[in-house]
C-alpha cells in the first residue's frame, strides 16, 4: 500500500482588487469553488470507508453449494501446449490479463462461483500468476481458490516447507476474490502417492492450524483417518461422475491426453448435461467440474472450436448456464 502524501498547504488568496471582476472571473471563482466542495466530500467519504468511493470490498462468504471448476494457468510452458483441441482463444499465454478476464467472464456466464487454480509452490509461473487472477476475478466478483500440487511430488515438501508453503498462501488469502466458506480461505489439495495418507492429513492441518478451510483429495480409508480435514473431493476426469457423500460431486466432460490413441473418456455432450443435472439433484456442497482448461489432458470445457455454439461460449458452458441457473 502506498503512504498517503501529505496535504498540500492551502495556497494563500490574493487580496481582491478594487477593478471589479469581468463576468468570466466570476465564472472561473464559482466553479473552483464547486471543484473544492466536491474534492472535500470526496476525502470525508474516503475517512468514512464509503463502498462507492473505490474501497476494496472485505473478503465474504459464498454459500452452499458452491460451483467451481479446476483451473490451469500454466500456459504455454505446460506440455508447450500440447492437445488435441482447439481453444477458441488460441494458445494463450496465462499472464495475459485479456485472458484472464475472459475466462472469468465465461466462467460466470456457466454459473460458476470460483476458479480451483493450480498452484505448483512458491516462484513458479502458477504462483507469480495467482495474485494477478486474483486481481482479475475481484473486478468481476468472483472468486479463486488455490489447487496446492506439490503433495503430488515423488518427493513431497517437508514439514517445514509445508508450514512455509501455506504461510504464503494465507498472505494471499485476505484478498476480496479469494474463495471463503465458513469464515475461511479455501485451499484445496491434490494428494497422490506418499501424501495419499492419515499421516499426510494431519501434516496438512498442522501446517494450515486452522488458518484454511482444508478441501483433500479422497484415497483409500481416508474416512477413517483420525484428522479430518473440513471436506473431501474426487480428482479423476477419466470418471464421467464422482460423488463423495454431502461432501463433493465431480463431473467431468471427457478425457483425451494429447499423446494418447484413444479417449479414456469419450466426450457426449447429453451425458454431460445429464450428469450436471444428477450433481445439481445430489444437494452436495461441492458441486465441482473437472475442468476449465486442462487441455493437456483434453478435459476443457473452455470455449473450443470443436464445440462452438451460438451463443460464443461453446455447448459446454451453454449446458452448465442451462442446468446451474
Amino acid at each position: 500500500m502506498v503512504a498517503p502524501q501529505p496535504r498540500r498547504a492551502a495556497t494563500p488568496v490574493p487580496r481582491r482588487s478594487s477593478r471589479r471582476s469581468s463576468p468570466r472571473r466570476f465564472l472561473q471563482l464559482a466553479l473552483s469553488a464547486i471543484l473544492l466542495v466536491a474534492l472535500a466530500g470526496a476525502l470525508l467519504g474516503a475517512d468514512r470507508g464509503e463502498p462507492r468511493l473505490g474501497r476494496p470490498p472485505q473478503p465474504a462468504d459464498v454459500g452452499w453449494p458452491v460451483r467451481a471448476a479446476f483451473y490451469y494457468p500454466w500456459y504455454p510452458e505446460s506440455e508447450n501446449w500440447a492437445t488435441r483441441y482447439q481453444p477458441s482463444l488460441g494458445k494463450y499465454d496465462s499472464s495475459n490479463p485479456h485472458i484472464l478476464a475472459t475466462h472469468v467472464a465465461q466462467a460466470r456466464y456457466a454459473g460458476l462461483d470460483a476458479f480451483i487454480s493450480s498452484y505448483w509452490g512458491p516462484k513458479t509461473p502458477t504462483a507469480r500468476r495467482l495474485p494477478l487472477l486474483l486481481d482479475t476475478a475481484a473486478q468481476q466478483g468472483f472468486h479463486v481458490a488455490a489447487y496446492y500440487e506439490p503433495a503430488s511430488l515423488p518427493n513431497p515438501p517437508s514439514t517445514s516447507e509445508l508450514g512455509q508453503h501455506f504461510d504464503l498462501l494465507y498472505q494471499l488469502a485476505g484478498h476480496p476474490a479469494w474463495l471463503r466458506v465458513r469464515g475461511k480461505p479455501v485451499l484445496f489439495i491434490y494428494n497422490i502417492g506418499l501424501e495419499a495418507s492419515c499421516p499426510a492429513v494431519s501434516r496438512f492441518l498442522a501446517a494450515s492450524g486452522g488458518r484454511f478451510y482444508l478441501n483433500v483429495k479422497v484415497f483409500d480409508g481416508y474416512r477413517d483417518c483420525p484428522d479430518q480435514p473440513d471436506s473431501w473431493h474426487q480428482y479423476v476426469p477419466a470418471n464421467r461422475y464422482d460423488q463423495q457423500g454431502s461432501d463433493s460431486a465431480t463431473v467431468s466432460p471427457g478425457f483425451f491426453k494429447f499423446d494418447e490413441p484413444v479417449p479414456r473418456l469419450a466426450r457426449d455432450l447429453e451425458r454431460f448435461r445429464a450428469d450436471l443435472r444428477r450433481q445439481v439433484a445430489s444437494g452436495a456442497r461441492w458441486q465441482l467440474v473437472t475442468s476449465f482448461n486442462e487441455w493437456g489432458e483434453g478435459t476443457a470445457v473452455e470455449p473450443s472450436l470443436q464445440w462452438q455454439s451460438s451463443s460464443g461460449y461453446g455447448s459446454y458452458l451453454d449446458a452448465m448456464r442451462s442446468v446451474y441457473s
